[in-house]
C-alpha cells in the first residue's frame, strides 16, 4: 500500500538515514535569511553543520535570488529591533530612577541597576552597530557565498517561467501545493515563487537521480501535512507523490532545528542544545507574533462588521429622511394655495417648516458621518442642494406675493 500512497506515511529511521547518507540536501530562503536574526554561536554552528556535507548540499536558483532581494531588508529589520529595544531599556530606566512615585528604590540599587543597564545598551549598541557594518560588509553573505560555490541550481528561461506561471494559476485554482497560501498576500508572479523552488528541486533530483531533503523554515500548511491536533507529519503527500514521479525519488522535509539536530546526531557529534534552545524560542516568538497578528485581523473583521451594520442603518435612516423631506416638501405646496386666508394651515405650514428643519439637520448629521467612513455617494451633491434651497425660496416667494395679492 505504501507504493501507491508514499505521501501518507511517515518514514522509518531507515528511509530517513538513506536520505541522509545518499541523497542531496537543499535549502529554502528562509533558512539563509534567519541566519541574520541568531546569535552569532547558533549562526556559525548552523554553517559549520551545513558545510559538513558540502558535497551532498544545493541551493536552488529561486531561494538563492530571493536570499539577494531580501537580505538587506532583513539586515535593516534587525537594526530597527534592536533600536526599539534600546528605547524601551531606556524608558524602564526613567521609570524606576522617578523619586516621585513607587517603587521607591534605595540609591545602591539604583546604582546596582544603571551598572545593568549601561552594560545593557553597551551591548545592544555594539549590535546595532554589527548590523549597521552588515549593510557595508556582509560575514555572512561572504559564507553562503563559499558554501555554495557552484552548487546553486540552474536558472529557468523566461518561456519555463511562464509555463510554471500558467500551471501555477490551475494548481492554486485546487490548492495543489506548494504556495497556494502565497496568493493571499503576494501580487504578481511573486507568489508563484514557492512553486518555482519546488520546479528547482524536482529538477535537480531528477537530474542526479538521488533523494532529497529539504530544509525550509516555512510553517505554512501549503508544504506540511499537519492533523487536526496540531502535530506535525511531514511534508505534504501530494509534493511526496509528485517528486516520486518527476524524478523517481523520496522526499523530506526539516526545518533549521531539526535539521541541527538530526544532522548533528547524523554525524555522531553532541547536539548544540545551547543554538537548539534559541533557534525553538525564535520560532515560539514568530508563532506567537503570527497567532498575535490573526488575532488583530479577527478583531479588525468584526470591527468592519459592526460598522457595516451601523452603516447599514445609518443608509436606511437617511434614505427615510429623504422620503420624509419629499413628502412634507409636497404636501406645503400643495397647502400653499388654501393657506392665503386661513391662519390654521398657516401655522401647519410653519409646523412643516419646523419639522423638515429638524430632519434636514439629522440627514446632515448622517451624511457626515457616511463621509468620515468614505462608504457612500451622496444622491445629492453640494449642487443639488443648493438648487433645493433657492427653489424653497423660490417658493416662498411666490408664497408672499399670493397673500399681497
Amino acid at each position: 500500500m505504501k507504493d501507491f500512497f508514499p505521501g501518507y506515511s511517515r518514514k522509518s529511521e531507515a528511509e530517513i538515514k538513506n536520505i541522509w547518507q545518499n541523497g542531496i540536501i537543499l535549502f529554502d530562503t528562509n533558512v539563509l535569511l534567519n541566519l541574520y536574526r541568531y546569535s552569532k554561536s547558533t549562526r556559525e554552528t548552523i554553517v559549520n553543520l551545513i558545510g559538513k556535507f558540502k558535497d551532498q548540499i544545493w541551493l536552488p536558483h529561486q531561494a538563492a535570488l530571493e536570499y539577494n532581494k531580501n537580505r538587506y531588508e532583513v539586515i535593516a529589520d534587525q537594526e530597527k529591533t534592536y533600536k526599539e529595544f534600546t528605547e524601551k531599556i531606556i524608558q524602564i530606566q526613567k521609570d524606576l530612577q522617578t523619586t516621585s512615585k513607587p517603587p521607591f528604590l534605595s540609591e545602591k540599587v539604583h546604582s546596582e541597576l544603571n551598572e545593568v543597564f549601561e552594560k545593557v545598551n553597551s551591548e545592544v549598541e555594539d549590535s546595532i552597530t554589527k548590523y549597521c557594518d552588515y549593510l557595508k560588509e556582509d560575514p555572512i553573505y561572504k559564507d553562503l557565498g563559499s558554501l555554495f560555490e557552484n552548487r546553486i541550481t540552474e536558472a529557468f528561461e523566461e518561456k519555463e517561467l511562464s509555463k510554471i506561471y500558467e500551471e501555477g494559476e490551475e494548481r492554486f485554482k485546487n490548492k495543489v501545493p506548494p504556495g497556494y497560501e502565497d496568493e493571499k498576500n503576494k501580487s504578481g508572479n511573486r507568489k508563484y515563487g514557492d512553486l518555482v523552488l519546488w520546479k528547482q528541486v524536482m529538477a535537480k533530483a531528477k537530474e542526479l537521480g538521488k533523494p532529497v531533503l529539504l530544509v525550509t523554515d516555512e510553517r505554512k500548511t501549503d508544504w506540511w501535512w499537519k492533523i487536526k491536533d496540531g502535530r506535525n507529519m511531514g511534508p505534504r503527500h501530494e509534493l511526496v507523490a509528485e517528486i516520486r514521479k518527476e524524478a523517481n525519488v523520496d522526499f523530506h522535509m526539516y526545518s533549521s532545528e531539526r535539521f541541527l539536530s538530526y544532522g548533528q546526531t547524523f554525524l555522531e557529534e553532541q547536539i548544540n542544545e545551547k543554538a537548539l534552545k534559541e533557534i525553538q524560542a525564535m520560532k515560539k516568538a514568530e508563532m506567537e507574533h503570527i497567532r498575535m497578528l490573526k488575532r488583530r485581523q479577527e478583531r479588525e473583521k468584526e470591527r468592519n462588521l459592526a460598522i457595516h451594520d451601523q452603516l447599514s442603518f445609518i443608509r436606511h435612516r437617511y434614505e427615510t429622511l429623504s422620503e420624509r423631506l419629499k413628502e412634507i416638501e409636497q404636501q406645503q405646496e400643495d397647502l400653499m394655495i388654501d393657506a392665503q386666508d386661513n391662519m390654521e394651515v398657516q401655522e401647519y405650514i410653519h409646523n412643516l417648516s419646523i419639522h423638515k428643519a429638524e430632519l434636514e439637520q439629522e440627514m446632515e448629521h448622517l451624511r457626515e458621518q457616511l463621509i468620515n467612513h468614505d462608504r457612500i455617494e451622496f444622491d445629492r451633491s453640494d449642487k443639488d442642494i443648493r438648487r433645493r434651497k433657492v427653489l424653497d425660496y423660490e417658493k416662498f416667494l411666490e408664497y408672499k406675493k399670493r397673500r399681497k395679492e
